[in-house]
């Protein structure tokens, strides 16, 4: 498959998307470069280089660790308060 792809001065990947499989491999005048790759694996945003049309990640990167956890919302921890306070009267106070 072929891909646009759009590199710092430094050829670490900035954005990419997916190119007409008729484009020619290189360099475009519209600012990004085409590469063709098996799939679409490693294409980690901010987090690899294209070396010689090449994805290259980052060694050690992890997408999943790098996503952000959102924080419950006051609903969310008003219900964690509440189950919380209902198991503890269902216990009968013995976990405290």
């Amino acid at each position: 498959m072929k891909l646009k792809v759009w590199t710092d001065s430094n050829n670490r990947l900035l954005h990419w998307a997916y190119a007409d499989e008729n484009r020619p491999v290189g360099p475009t005048d519209e600012g990004f470069d085409v590469i063709e790759v098996d799939d679409a694996v490693g294409l980690y945003e901010n987090h690899a280089s294209i070396i010689d049309g090449k994805v290259v990640p980052d060694a050690g990167y992890d997408p999943d660790a790098a996503r952000p956890t959102p924080d419950a919302s006051p609903e969310q921890q008003m219900i964690a308060a509440l189950y919380a306070r209902v198991t503890k009267l269902e216990d009968g106070g013995k976990n405290e």
